[in-house]
């Protein structure tokens, strides 16, 4: 199940799902905190130098955990920007079911408009979780920082 929220700006936003609240917090700098069960988040980043005043760009942060049936369970964390970026980036972090760092991976592009990373478990056990970590680096526009997370 896909599930998105897309932001503009500086704001809160609250959802309710069943019993379960989700509540993705907006700071100043457009930096997305404490996200509880979104697996795909996209920004739009407003320029913030005169010369780019009015313009902004849009970046997506994915992460998806896969259980193949044949092979390995992974996950992929992937960003990625409608313009090219100063600096971006993806980290993929996998977890078991007790909170344990099973292992990570992650990919830092300059000058680029993607990122991606993926983690293949190598352990007997089946992970818990997986968190993405996105970084958006462009000069004269706002810095982004997204944290995604998907369940096997």
């Amino acid at each position: 199940m896909l599930k998105k929220l897309c932001v503009v700006g500086t704001i809160f936003a609250g959802l309710t799902m069943g019993n379960s609240a989700l509540a993705a917090e907006i700071e100043t700098e457009t930096t997305i905190t404490n996200i509880s069960v979104l697996s795909e988040v996209s920004s739009v980043t407003p320029g913030i130098a005169t010369a780019t005043a009015g313009k902004t760009i849009k970046v997506t942060s994915k992460v998806n955990a896969k259980n193949p049936l044949v092979g390995s369970p992974n996950a992929t964390a992937t960003s990625s920007a409608s313009a090219i970026e100063d600096s971006i980036s993806a980290k993929v972090r996998v977890y078991n079911s007790k909170g344990g760092l099973q292992g990570s991976k992650e990919d830092k592009q300059s000058y680029s408009k993607y990122a991606g990373a993926t983690y293949t478990s190598k352990s007997g056990s089946i992970p818990s979780k997986a968190f993405g970590n996105h970084n958006y680096i462009k000069k004269s526009y706002k810095t982004i920082r997204h944290e995604t997370v998907d369940t096997y």
